[in-house]
């Protein structure tokens, strides 16, 4: 498959308010179905445009914290079963830098900064165990996105 038709699965790793959905905005939107609870408000919504997605070969990015292991499989699992290529980003998630972020936040996009700080507690860092087929880092410098290959610590 050429890059134009490969079925790809981008899944989203970090804290609120680390970039994730500016990122989307900028570099995956005219490519890629937006999945975001933000926007679609119940996981059942979600699910039936992920299965959407999945049924009609679409690519999608996934724009949640998915800080857990068990969060991002729900994704990754589906995708794989459908011969899709996943990519996972994990945003530099410094909670001092994202609470900063999220006080600039208007309306439902501001969040408390203990929600912030209780996905902190949960994030576990990716790896290429879980099913993905490549990984990178994303950093947040003076509002320009910095990807890395992701270095992987075994």
């Amino acid at each position: 498959m050429n890059k134009r038709t490969e079925k790809k699965a981008i899944i989203f790793i970090g804290l609120q308010a680390s970039g994730k959905s500016t990122f989307y905005r900028q570099r995956l939107a005219k490519d890629y179905v937006h999945i975001n609870l933000d926007t679609l408000h119940t996981r059942n919504k979600e699910k039936i445009l992920l299965e959407d997605c999945l049924e009609k070969g679409i690519s999608f990015a996934v724009d949640n914290t998915n800080p857990t292991i068990e969060d991002r499989a729900r994704y990754i699992l589906r995708a794989k079963a459908c011969g899709y290529r996943v990519d996972g980003y994990f945003f530099q998630s410094v909670i001092a830098d994202c609470v900063k972020r999220n006080a600039a936040r208007q309306g439902k996009a501001h969040v408390p900064d203990k929600a912030i700080v209780s996905t902190s507690n949960r994030l576990k860092l990716p790896s290429y165990a879980e099913g993905f087929d490549k990984l990178y880092f994303v950093k947040l410098e003076q509002d320009e996105f910095i990807i890395e290959e992701w270095k992987e610590n075994l």
